[in-house]
This record gives C-alpha cells, sequence and structure tokens, in this order.
C-alpha cells in the first residue's frame, strides 16, 4: 500500500478544472507535490488554480519542502514530470505516482514507480460511491481540455 501519494501538473490541474478535487482528497487524504508542480498549477489565474491554491492552504495538498534538482530528466519531460518522479522515487516501493503524460509514465514505469492515471482514479471513485459517473467526468475533463476519453475509460473496465 502506497504511503506517499505524489500527484503531476495535469491531473491537479484537471481534477480542480472540474471541481473534483474532493475526489483526490477522498481516496487519499494527503497528496504530496513539489515545488515546480505547484508553480506549474498557479502559474494561470483560472477557477482549477484557485481551487488548488485552496487545497495546498487547507493542508491536504502539500508542497513538498526540500529542494530539487529542476532539471528535465529527459528532454520530453518537464520540469513537475521530473521532479515528480525524483520524489516518488526516494521511497519506490512505498510511493504512488498518479500522472497522465504518456511519455512521463513510460519513464517512471521504467524506473519501477507505482503509477496511477486520471481515468482509473474515476473508476476506483465511481466503484466506492464517491461520484455518480466516470463517464461523466472524464466528458468533463475532456471539454476542459484535457486529453482524455470515455475509450481509456471503457479499456480500464474491460481489463
Amino acid at each position: 500500500m502506497a504511503r506517499v501519494v505524489i500527484a503531476d501538473a495535469g491531473p491537479l490541474i484537471a481534477f480542480a478544472g472540474i471541481d473534483g478535487l474532493f475526489i483526490l482528497r477522498a481516496l487519499f487524504s494527503r497528496i504530496w507535490i513539489t515545488a515546480s508542480v505547484r508553480n506549474e498549477c498557479l502559474v494561470t489565474v483560472g477557477v482549477d488554480a484557485q481551487r488548488i491554491a485552496a487545497s495546498i492552504r487547507d493542508g491536504w495538498l502539500c508542497v513538498e519542502a526540500h529542494a530539487r534538482e529542476s532539471i528535465a530528466l529527459t528532454p520530453s519531460l518537464g520540469l513537475g514530470e521530473s521532479d515528480s518522479i525524483r520524489l516518488a522515487l526516494e521511497d519506490r516501493e512505498h510511493s504512488l505516482l498518479i500522472m497522465d503524460d504518456r511519455l512521463a509514465r513510460r519513464c517512471a514505469l521504467r524506473k519501477g514507480l507505482n503509477i496511477v492515471g486520471s481515468v482509473r482514479l474515476l473508476d476506483v471513485a465511481q466503484r466506492r460511491g464517491l461520484i455518480q459517473s466516470a463517464e461523466g467526468c472524464v466528458r468533463q475533463m475532456s471539454d476542459f481540455g484535457y486529453r482524455v476519453s470515455v475509450d481509456l475509460l471503457e479499456q480500464i473496465r474491460s481489463s
């Protein structure tokens, strides 16, 4: 079981965009982010950034205090993704990384990390009765501009 749950910026922005951060809080109670992820989430002014900032103030979304290296692991990864992977590597066996970007997920898996994506979390949330429809949330995220699809949800459910 994961003792440390770490989130990349993309999933946080997607959940905040549909007013769904409560889902992450209900599933995990505490989630860690790096300073680079915080900066990425708060760089633009919007309701999603306001919701993420409120979650940080509430204390369940925790900014990791140690200085990260803040250089990309590979040219195809951003700083937030790279720093999140580095943080997860500090306790590889007991950490869970919430990440959706395909290249970042591939890098994390090659390093032996445990990962989960937004769509799987929505499926879990529906099964636990936290939300009425994972499909509806996926559609909302897509409408918000996040690259997810109902097809992925169907693949997850059929596996």
